[in-house]
């Protein structure tokens, strides 16, 4: 597709949908999933992987500001096919039938889609698209799923050191004065924190289950040394969001001294925001 000067303005994106075909499903055990297949115009062009992309944090399928509709209709232009999707519980799906822990639901949903895939079009091979939240999703999917052979971790995982840290509380600090994010997010965390309404809609003590740094972080060189040793192809890919700075992998802290380090591909983008939120953030994501 030619694009125009104005590179991936929406005009071009909707002229994109016409070079392939979406499909809408129901699937999992009791058909309460809900998801869009997207696959080329031309069977021929099938590649033998597809891509899964999941929900950042609550947000619908579609992703922050439709970016998984552009990036499935931009995949399909190539020859990839993929399937969003809502898990259960979000956007359109239903809630889930039983009682599972969260992620053992997250787990059976994301192979919910993959089994659907390979039926609909035969292919076995996936890689999973993980903006945020996404991202460990897809990776506890891929401890228990070889079909899974690769993972976008997008503001996944983030170790940084004590000299990142402090850089990213002065830089937030002297962005107070003149930034409106920064000052929006702090009215609406005083709003949250001491409001009345916000006592009295209070969750309780055990509606969350808090996760220690110290489990986070086995977790991750767990999963890590399992999939990397297993040949999956790791990607981290890092914004700038909220003045975020990288010199030598800092997202990574220690880890970046693992061996599996070394065979990953790392990048960090400080043009581009955590919600791709401008158009050409969009794009050099997609890009």
């Amino acid at each position: 597709m030619r694009w125009c000067r104005q590179k991936h303005c929406n005009a071009c994106w909707r002229r994109l949908a016409t070079d392939m075909k979406e499909t809408p499903v129901l699937f999992g055990p009791d058909r309460s999933l809900v998801g869009v297949v997207s696959t080329p115009m031309e069977e021929g062009k099938l590649a033998p992987v597809a891509c899964l992309m999941l929900n950042m944090g609550a947000n619908y399928r579609v992703g922050p500001h439709r970016i998984n509709v552009k990036l499935a209709r931009q995949m399909a232009h190539q020859g990839v096919s993929s399937i969003r999707f809502d898990l259960a519980g979000l956007g359109d799906s239903g809630p889930p039938s039983g009682s599972n822990h969260f992620m053992t639901q997250v787990v059976l949903d994301v192979q919910a889609a993959m089994n659907l895939v390979e039926t609909m079009l035969g292919i076995r091979r996936f890689i999973v698209i993980g903006l945020c939240s996404g991202a460990a999703n897809g990776m506890a999917t891929a401890m228990v799923d070889p079909r899974i052979v690769g993972l976008l971790m997008f503001d996944a995982y983030s170790f940084p050191n004590r000299r990142s840290r402090l850089e990213l509380s002065m830089l937030r600090a002297l962005a107070i004065p003149t930034n409106p994010a920064v000052i929006g997010k702090t009215l609406r965390w005083l709003q949250r924190k001491f409001s009345a309404k916000a006592a009295a809609a209070a969750a309780p003590a055990d509606f969350l289950e808090p996760v220690s740094r110290a489990v986070i972080e086995e977790t991750f060189h767990r999963s890590m040394t399992q999939l990397v040793g297993r040949g999956v192809a790791m990607f981290f890919l890092y914004t700038g969001t909220q003045h975020v700075r990288d010199r030598n992998r800092d997202q990574l802290g220690r880890f970046a001294n693992e061996a599996y380090a070394r065979q990953i591909e790392y990048r960090f983008i400080g043009e581009i925001d955590h919600s791709l939120t401008s158009l050409a953030s969009q794009a050099t994501f997609i890009s």
